[in-house]
């Protein structure tokens, strides 16, 4: 059986705020998602990350830990940890290059008091696009 979890921080100092920075971090995500076989998608904005992650529970239970440990994170929240039969995502570190546009084509502003419904709305116009 498959998880899909939904994850947000707030991402601590410069970490996911310059282009360096965000290679780092999606550099370590591509090896670690593939070594585990886990997909993911990504969205960094103003300091807040919001992600998901779809895998064996084992293997997300894993790469949770790991997000905890990471000093480059705080307030590491799960918005949702649901069992699904099949994946969304197809990539192992998939990251979203226009975060602005993304948020206002599913009307949001930041990612502030992010829900279940605005991850999936994200989701859903990541899959149209």
């Amino acid at each position: 059986m498959l998880t899909r979890l939904m994850l947000t921080a707030e991402m601590v100092g410069l970490a996911g705020r310059s282009n360096w920075s965000i290679a780092e971090i999606l550099g370590a995500s591509d090896a670690n998602n593939r070594r585990d076989h886990i997909c993911s998608a990504m969205l960094l904005f103003e300091g807040r990350m919001v992600q998901v992650v779809e895998g064996k529970r084992l293997d997300v239970d894993r790469m949770l830990r790991r997000m905890q440990a990471d000093p480059r994170m705080k307030d590491l929240q799960v918005l949702a940890d649901t069992p699904i039969h099949s994946r969304l995502l197809a990539e192992a570190a998939g990251y979203c290059h226009q975060p602005a546009e993304t948020l206002s084509k599913v009307g949001l502003a930041d990612l502030e008091l992010l829900t279940v419904r605005d991850v999936e709305a994200m989701l859903d116009y990541r899959q149209a696009a």
